[in-house]
C-alpha cells in the first residue's frame, strides 16, 4: 500500500524532491516479515517501481532534466544502501534466533537439571554489610547467623528446565520456587561456603550435597553456580544440577563388596598362617605353664619364698597378656567390621604384624632387620587394615625368597617420616621382578603363583588409597624386589 502511495506520487506530481526516497519505508517495514530472499525482491521492486515512475514523469522531456536525473540517483542509491543493510541485519537477526533456539533447546532438553536465578536482592544485602563495615563472612556470620534464612527468601528463580523439575518432582516453577528456601538452608554449612564465594567474588561454586525433593526421597546432588562476570548486579545467575544419587549408591556397593573381598581375603590368609598362630600362641602358653609351676615349688618350700612367688606370678600375667594380644589381633582381623581410623605408629603396627608370620620367619631361615624411625609420626587410619597390607607384602617377601639359599634370604623393614606422611619399605632380596609382572603387580587377577587369587596386591592397593595414601613396587632382576607405601599424617578431604 505504501508502495503504490509513493509510486502514484512519483509519477503523477511534479514536485522538485526525491519522493522515491520514500521507498526506503518500504524495505525497513519489510524486515518485519520479509525473508533475506524476499528482502532482496522487494528492494528490486522498489528501484523498477522509481525507474518506472520517473520515466512516466519525465519522459518527453527526458534529455534536458539533468537535475531530476540527479533526484532519481540519489532515490536509487537510497534504495539499494538500504536494501543491502536491510538484508545484513535480517541475516543478524536469523543467527541470533538461532542460537536462541538452540540454547533453548539445550536449556529445555539437557539431561542437567538449569535453573536460571536473580541474586540481585542477595547481591545488594551482601554489598549492605560490607557498607556497613563488616570484615568477611565470617564476621557476618558471627554478627547475624540466621542471615542465610533471611536471604534464602530474597531469591528469584526465574526460570528452569523440564529436567530440573523431574529431579524436584514439582509440576512448575512456582512450586519449585517455594521449595527452594528450605533447600537453600537445608545444609547451614554449605549455604555460608556458598555465601562466601558470593562475598569473594568468585565466578562460579561448586558443591554436592543431600536433600529431599517433594516426595521426601533422599537425593544427592552436584551442583555449579556460575555468576556471569558481565552481570555484576547477579541479576542473571544460571546453577545446573546433576543427580548422582545412583552413582553414589553403586560407589557405596563398590565399596562394600571390596571390604567384604577384603575380609575374605584377610580369613584366607589367616587360614593359610594356622600353623604359625598356633606356634606363636604355644611361646606363651607354655611360659604361663611354666612360671605357674616354678610358683607352686616356690610355695611348697618349707619357707615359702613369696618373693620368687610373685615374680613368677608376674611372669604368668605378662605371657597371659602376650597370649591375649595375640588373639586380640586375629579376631580383629577375622572379624567383619567396618574401617574406624584412629591415630597409630605404623612401627608398632609392624611390630604385631611381624608377630603373626615370626614363625613363617623362622622355618624359612630369613634374616628379618628392622630400620625403623624413632621419630615416626602417628597417622590416621585403619589398624586393622593397614596390619592387611603389611602381612601380605610380608608373605610375599617371605615367598619370594623361597628359591634362595637359606643363609642369603635377607628381609630388610624400614620406616621413614616424611614432610606429610610416614613411610613404609619392604625389601627382600629374591629373584625380582620383570618389566612386565612390575607393571601389572597390581592389577586384580593377576598372579604370578600357581594356587594365588591375584587379589592380595590389588587389596592393597585399594586400602592404601582410600587411605589417602600411594603404593609402588621397584625392582631390578635378581636384585630383590622393595614396596613401599605411604600414609598421609591427615588424609585430605576428598
Amino acid at each position: 500500500l505504501i508502495a503504490t502511495a509513493v509510486f502514484l506520487l512519483d509519477a503523477l506530481t511534479s514536485l522538485d524532491i526525491a519522493i522515491a526516497v520514500l521507498y526506503v519505508l518500504v524495505v525497513l517495514l519489510s524486515l518485519n516479515f520479509a525473508t533475506q530472499t524476499g528482502l532482496v525482491l522487494i528492494g528490486s521492486g522498489c528501484i523498477g517501481l522509481t525507474v518506472l515512475g520517473f520515466l512516466i514523469s519525465h519522459g518527453e522531456g527526458l534529455p534536458a532534466l539533468e537535475e531530476s536525473m540527479g533526484r532519481c540517483f540519489v532515490s536509487l542509491a537510497a534504495i539499494g544502501i538500504t536494501t543491502f543493510l536491510a538484508f545484513r541485519v535480517k541475516a543478524a537477526i536469523g543467527v541470533l534466533a538461532e542460537s536462541e533456539q538452540r540454547y533453548r533447546t539445550i536449556f529445555l532438553a539437557t539431561g542437567v537439571g538449569i535453573l536460571q536465578m536473580d541474586f540481585t536482592g542477595l547481591k545488594a544485602a551482601i554489598d549492605r554489610l560490607k557498607v556497613d563495615g563488616v570484615r568477611d563472612i565470617d564476621h557476618a556470620q558471627t554478627l547475624d547467623p540466621g542471615f542465610p534464612y533471611k536471604v534464602a527468601k530474597i531469591i528469584k528463580l526465574i526460570n528452569a528446565n523440564d529436567t530440573a523439575l523431574t529431579m524436584f518432582n514439582v509440576a512448575d516453577i512456582n512450586a519449585l520456587e517455594t521449595m527452594l528456601p528450605g533447600l537453600i538452608t537445608a545444609d547451614i554449612d554449605k549455604a555460608w561456603t556458598f555465601l562466601a564465594a558470593i562475598w569473594s567474588g568468585q565466578s562460579s561454586y561448586e558443591a554436592e550435597t543431600v536433600i529431599n525433593n517433594a516426595e521426601g526421597r533422599q537425593l544427592v546432588f552436584l551442583y555449579n553456580v556460575a555468576f556471569p562476570a558481565n552481570r555484576p548486579a547477579l541479576d542473571m545467575v544460571l546453577i545446573s544440577i546433576m543427580d548422582v544419587t545412583a552413582r553414589r549408591e553403586a560407589e557405596n556397593q563398590l565399596h562394600a563388596a571390596r571390604t567384604e573381598l577384603a575380609h575374605v581375603t584377610r580369613v584366607a590368609t589367616l587360614g593359610e598362617l594356622t600353623v604359625s598362630i598356633a606356634h606363636e600362641l604355644n611361646q606363651p602358653l607354655a611360659a604361663v605353664v611354666t612360671n605357674g609351676g616354678a610358683g607352686l615349688r616356690w610355695l611348697r618350700r618349707d619357707i615359702p619364698d613369696l618373693e620368687k612367688v610373685q615374680s613368677s606370678m608376674e611372669g604368668m600375667i605378662a605371657d597371659a597378656q602376650r597370649a591375649s594380644d595375640i588373639i586380640k589381633n586375629l579376631r580383629a582381623l577375622s572379624v567383619k567390621a567396618s574401617p574406624k581410623p584412629i591415630q597409630i605408629n605404623l612401627n608398632e603396627v609392624l611390630d604385631e604384624t611381624v608377630a603373626l608370620v615370626r614363625r613363617e620367619i623362622d622355618i624359612n631361615q630369613v634374616n628379618l632387620r628392622f630400620d625403623l624411625a624413632a621419630d615416626l609420626p602417628e597417622v590416621n587410619g585403619d589398624r586393622v587394615q593397614l596390619q592387611q597390607v603389611i602381612l601380605n607384602l610380608l608373605l610375599n617377601a617371605i615367598q619370594a625368597m623361597a628359591h634362595a639359599a637359606g643363609n642369603t634370604r635377607k628381609l630388610l623393614i624400614e620406616t621413614f617420616a616424611e614432610e606429610r606422611s610416614a613411610l613404609v619399605k619392604i625389601h627382600d632380596n629374591g629373584p625380582g621382578l620383570t618389566p612386565e609382572v612390575r607393571d601389572n603387580l597390581f592389577d586384580p587377577f593377576y598372579t604370578t603363583k600357581p594356587d594365588g587369587m591375584g587379589m592380595g596386591l590389588s587389596i592393597c592397593r585399594s586400602i592404601v588409597t582410600a587411605h589417602g595414601g600411594s603404593i609402588s613396587a621397584s625392582s631390578k632382576p635378581g636384585a630383590g624386589t622393595t614396596f613401599e607405601f605411604t600414609i598421609p599424617l591427615e588424609k585430605e578431604a576428598a
